[in-house]
């Protein structure tokens, strides 16, 4: 019962079909003549959602009633271009030396030494290299790559992304260290590549590890997630990170305060801490380990958005290089959200309301289809006002323990209360019903 009234108190008062019910409601102007109505989120809605595919959004009309809503279809301004690894072969072992022997002097010092041996040709089947990516008819900015690999269980290794028009000449796009857990499946690996530009150009993917390999590394696929030249940019949000963590000045840890997943992350250090290369980590609460979500540098002069693996972590490290000072103070940060809209039957009664932010709310969303069946052109519905793109970020600490734990505890101590007054009722039951001694 405790755990239900925190749950209760934390949560926007009304129910999840009325405005009341959520956290953010704001004035929406819809296109004259238009009966399906279509609406790009913008970035101070997406920072204030509370489910993942962002089914807490709601249209309103002006007595209160919903209305039909379905998600908009994908957002043209990113593509996703699949490639086919063609493999990189090499001899195994190139260069054998066999007969190799060392002569030293009769001291045993090694003031004359001498190696003999013949170099013979390597035999075997050739072995994998790396994988070869046909980018030529790949135009725009390539924000980064989704790799793919059957990797090693329990080893780090190291993914390098190169691009070359020759095949001879390679420059470095990007690199990041990726880590398979025991038991976890094969899932897509995250390279950020800033933006490069491809146009013409085959692209490399080679690997490597501080050690020999455990195992082979297979590339099965890979996806290049594009924008295209002078398109605009996702929907960011400015935000300003809470102190790093006590005596550590290399990490910056802070609660989430939304659901939607991050496209990516910019990092803006003070101007006195100059480039600190960081990685960006995430988990959902104390119990799980911190998986990497990407890496890339921040700048005091602005630097670049560092490009996000996409998921939704209740929780973010920002891990600065242990080569680095760290932050002396906390660092500015800019949240970018992928992009992301509705569109809505307007059958209602204007003036209506857009309202988002809803924890508990029902899916409540139709198919896109069935929503725009012979209705025509979608109009463009506008929000009178839209609020300032900035989200407060606590550290993770003054978040609180997880809802979870709260929960467990609050259960625990109702439980232990009920089974005190039950145990106290038998006591007083017992002691008035034992007889008395007639002596």
């Amino acid at each position: 019962m405790v755990g239900f009234v925190l749950l209760v108190a934390a949560a926007p008062a009304g129910s999840d079909g009325e405005p009341d019910g959520y956290a953010l409601r704001l004035p929406l102007s819809v296109e004259a003549g238009a009966k399906v109505q279509r609406l790009v989120l913008p970035a101070a809605v997406l920072a204030g959602l509370q489910t993942r595919d962002g089914h807490d959004v709601r249209v309103f009309d002006a007595k209160g009633r919903a209305m039909p809503i379905a998600r908009a279809g994908a957002s043209a301004v990113v593509g996703h271009v699949s490639l086919d690894p063609m493999p990189i072969l090499g001899a195994p072992d190139a260069l054998k030396v066999s007969g190799v022997s060392l002569r030293l002097d009769g001291r045993g010092a090694a003031q004359v030494a001498e190696v003999r041996g013949e170099p013979v040709a390597a035999g075997g089947a050739p072995v994998l290299l790396g994988v070869l990516l046909d980018a030529r008819r790949v135009s725009g900015a390539v924000a980064r790559v989704a790799v793919a690999a059957d990797l090693p269980v329990g080893q780090p290794v190291t993914l390098t992304v190169e691009a070359s028009a020759d095949l001879r000449e390679w420059r470095r796009l990007g690199e990041a260290t990726v880590y398979r857990r025991a038991g976890e499946a094969v899932r897509s690996s995250i390279v950020a590549l800033d933006g490069a530009a491809v146009a013409r150009e085959y692209l490399r993917i080679t690997w490597s590890a501080g050690s020999r390999l455990l195992a082979p590394v297979a590339i099965r696929g890979a996806v290049l997630d594009v924008r295209p030249d002078g398109a605009a940019a996702s929907e960011t949000v400015e935000a300003q990170a809470p102190a790093p963590a006590s005596g550590n000045a290399r990490v910056v840890d802070f609660a989430v305060p939304f659901a939607t997943p991050m496209a990516s992350l910019r990092v803006i250090p003070v101007e006195g801490d100059g480039v600190v290369p960081v990685r960006i980590l995430g988990r959902d609460d104390r119990e799980q380990p911190w998986a990497l979500l990407g890496q890339g540098v921040a700048r005091s002069d602005g630097g670049r958005d560092i490009t996000l693996s996409g998921d939704a972590p209740r929780a973010i490290r920002i891990e600065a290089d242990a080569r680095s000072a760290g932050f002396t103070v906390a660092p500015r940060l800019r949240i970018g959200f992928a992009d992301r809209g509705v569109i809505f039957l307007a059958s209602g009664t204007a003036p209506f309301t857009l309202a988002a932010g809803r924890v508990a709310a029902k899916d409540v969303f139709v198919s896109p289809a069935d929503l725009a069946d012979g209705q025509g052109r979608p109009g463009e519905a506008r929000l009178a006002s839209v609020p300032a793109a900035t989200v407060a970020l606590s550290a993770v600490g003054d978040a609180g323990a997880p809802t979870r734990n709260i929960v467990l505890w609050a259960v625990l101590l109702a439980a232990t209360a009920v089974l005190a007054g039950v145990a106290w009722v038998l006591w007083r039951q017992q002691a008035t019903q034992t007889p008395r001694d007639p002596s």
